[in-house]
Formats: C-alpha cells, structure tokens, sequence
C-alpha cells in the first residue's frame, strides 16, 4: 500500500498555496516533487487546528518564524506538531536566526500569538485563529520549548553535505541534510499562464562582466571589490535595481561570464545552506566567485577571486574562462546529490 505524506508549514510557500511571482525554486517547492518520484502519496496542504492528522505515514512540518507576517498557517502547524510528535521539522528559510528569534518573542509574551492586529492597526491575519483557541496552552508550552530548548525531533535542513550545520544556530534531537540540486531547474522554463510552460532555450554570446543579483542590500559586499569587468545588479528595489522573475535571471547568467555570489551570515562560517544560485551558474555555463568561506566546500576551482579570474583572462583570453568554469563545473558535479541518491534517501529514511 503507497505510504501517504503530509507536508504542511508555516507559510503559504510551505504549505503549497503561494503565487511566488518571482517563481523562486526552493526546497518546500521541491520536496513534493522527489516524494512523489519516489513513490509516495503526497499531500501538501494547511493543516486546520482540530483535523485528523493521524492518517498520514509520515508528516513534514516547515517552521518559519511565528512572528512574521507571512506565518499565517502557524496555528495549523504548530497544531500538527502537537499531534504528531513524530513530525519531521524542516527549514526553508535561510534566515535561521529570525526564526528562532521569532519564537522568543512569542514566548516572553504569550498575548503575541494570538493578537489580531498590528501596532498600525493592520490585520495580522493568522488563519484558523478560532480553531486554535481549544489547543492555546498546548500550542504557547510548543513555542516555549521551541524558543529556548532543543527541537525534540529529526531536523531536516536543505545543505550540502560536508557543512558545519550548527552554525545554522539550531539545536535538535538529530540534523539532517538533504540536497535539493538535482531536481532544480524550474528556472529553466518560462511560465505562459497558469497551465504552460515554454522551455528557454537561447545561447548567447557571453560578456565578459559580472552579475550580482540579491533581493536583499548586499552592496557592503560589491563595495569590497576591485574589479575591472562591469557589474549589472538585480533584485534590490530600494536600490533601484531591476527584479527579474528567476527564468529570467537564469538568462542574464547565460549572457555572462562571471556571477557574484554575497553570502549569508552562516554560509561565511561554512554551514553548507543549499542555494538555487549555484546550480543556475552550472547550467549557465557561467563561473561563480562568493566568499571562499562558503564556496570552498566545493573544492578548489571555487576558490577563485574575482581579480585572479579577471587575471586569468587577461594572461589566457577565453580559452583560459572556458578551463575555469569546466573546473567548477566537474568540482560542483562531484558534490551535489544524484536523483538517484537523493530518493534512496528518502526511501531509506521513510522506510
């Protein structure tokens, strides 16, 4: 008999039901996607306080700060971790300190979980708020355990292998990684409607530049460089830089040599944080450069800096470009998961 999985969260991204209009790939939009090659009947839905939760096999919960406004499925999960202690927690977000930051200010003022409205008078908007109201004690001793003591369950995280998965800053019963690159590619496709796709398939002649491309203000991190190639930013709106949906940012990787790669505060100390970014420049055909405190777990060829590439072209030409990225691209092909590995994980992990 097919084993029946639930996935559900805190968000809307985790529970299946947002419209991304970036169409960003991350690891809650591909979890679904492997359980279901592997096998599994797949059920990735809001969880209402008072459901019948036992039915599943297995359940998947994303966590994310209770605090934040995009939490509105929070009740339904945090529900669904009370009834099934057995719950395989997960993260998606790679600010991990926000989120357990998040769960702090919940448990040093109980009133927080349950307010309606923000200081400006907005609607929090915290779905199934009524439902919820017959699990409040279980659910405020759920934040309290979850703020300041070890998570009692299996911690799925999306990482390569090989990172330092405490500097992630949580602590649980058992971390566990998995990698997401081999079912990556929804950049590749260029949304029609609701119901098409067309696959993008245009080769262009590369620039010798660099791309930098952040929703957040990473400019400390370009205002470090010296470089002689130009550098088209995307993604900063406050900083009056284009955003571009992620098929379309796959396009400017195509069209460049070099892509900038700013680091998150855990990536700096080596945690190993799974990132679409990588596998776009793979299939770019692009060459990466970040901060050799993150990029080094790929090997060798990811220790390059954007002046000893600059460097390089100039002593080889593109000659000397093409061998770079072929490097990279051998040390990232050694990395990362096979399909095959990563549904023998799961496989063996479900059982």
């Amino acid at each position: 008999m097919t084993k029946k999985i639930l996935i559900t969260g805190f968000n809307a991204l985790t529970v299946g039901s947002a419209r991304s209009p970036l169409n960003i790939a991350t690891s809650a939009k591909i979890l679904p996607i492997v359980l279901k090659e592997a096998g599994y009947d797949v059920i990735q839905k809001p969880i209402i306080p008072g459901e019948d939760v036992s039915q599943y096999d297995k359940v998947f919960v994303y966590v994310f700060g209770p605090n934040s406004l995009s939490a509105r499925y929070c009740y339904g999960a945090m529900y669904t971790i009370i009834k099934r202690p057995d719950a395989i927690i997960s993260i998606d977000d790679w600010q991990t300190k926000d989120s357990l930051s998040g769960f702090g200010t919940f448990s040093r003022g109980h009133w927080r979980i349950w307010k309606k409205f923000s200081k400006a008078g907005n609607n929090v908007e915290k779905r199934y708020w009524n439902e919820a109201q017959d699990y409040k004690k279980e659910i405020e001793d759920l934040v309290d355990h979850f703020a300041f003591k070890e998570w009692p369950h299996d911690l799925l995280i999306p990482a390569y292998d090989g990172g330092r998965y405490e500097a992630l800053g949580l602590k649980a019963k058992n971390i566990l990684n998995w990698d997401p690159s081999p079912f990556t590619d929804s950049y590749k496709t260029q949304p029609k409607n609701l119901f098409d796709t067309d696959v993008l398939t245009p080769d262009y002649e590369k620039q010798t530049e660099w791309i930098m491309a952040s929703l957040l203000n990473k400019s400390s991190f370009v205002k470090h460089l010296t470089v002689e190639w130009p550098i088209k930013s995307f993604g900063n709106i406050k900083l009056d830089q284009p955003r571009l949906k992620e098929h379309e940012l796959y396009q400017e990787y195509k069209k460049s040599w070099g892509i900038l790669s700013p680091p998150h505060y855990h990536t700096l100390e080596g945690s190993g944080w799974w990132r679409v970014r990588y596998k776009m420049v793979y299939d770019a055909n692009s060459i990466l450069v970040g901060d050799i405190g993150e990029t080094s777990l790929f090997g060798k060829a990811y220790e390059k800096t954007v002046n000893g590439i600059e460097a390089y072209f100039k002593r080889y030409g593109m000659q000397g470009l093409t061998r770079l990225r072929d490097e990279q691209k051998i040390d990232f092909k050694n990395k990362i998961w096979t399909k095959e590995k990563c549904i023998k994980f799961f496989k063996d992990y479900i059982q």
